[in-house]
């Protein structure tokens, strides 16, 4: 899953949003017009994986997929890598029980010069 990214998240929320994630070594960095990503991922399996994103706005007043403002969330996502460019997840966030998330992910770069 090494490289760079793009993120697709929709809600149960009914909002949408889009964002950049880099992966590398296990570690997720990234972000959109108002938070920046924070995380880890793993394979679980050939193409199975679990990721773990936190979510920080660094705009006060920018909204989230999840219709929050100014609020810290941390992602639970399990997918499946469907061929070298391409993954989904689903999954769900603290704080916010009842809410369903999707994630297509479709990746850029290869590899990203740092």
């Amino acid at each position: 899953m090494e490289g760079f990214w793009t993120i697709e998240i929709g809600s149960s929320a009914g909002d949408y949003s889009g964002g950049v994630l880099f992966f590398k070594d296990g570690k997720i960095a990234g972000g959109d017009a108002g938070y920046y990503y924070l995380g880890t991922y793993e394979m679980t399996g050939d193409s199975a994986f679990v990721a773990t994103i936190h979510l920080k706005p660094f705009i006060k007043e920018a909204l989230s997929a999840f219709k929050t403002r100014r609020k810290e969330l941390t992602l639970f996502l399990e997918g499946s890598v469907k061929d070298a460019n391409h993954a989904t997840a689903k999954g769900k966030t603290d704080g916010l029980p009842d809410l369903r998330i999707g994630v297509k992910l479709e990746r850029r770069e290869e590899s990203v010069a740092a």
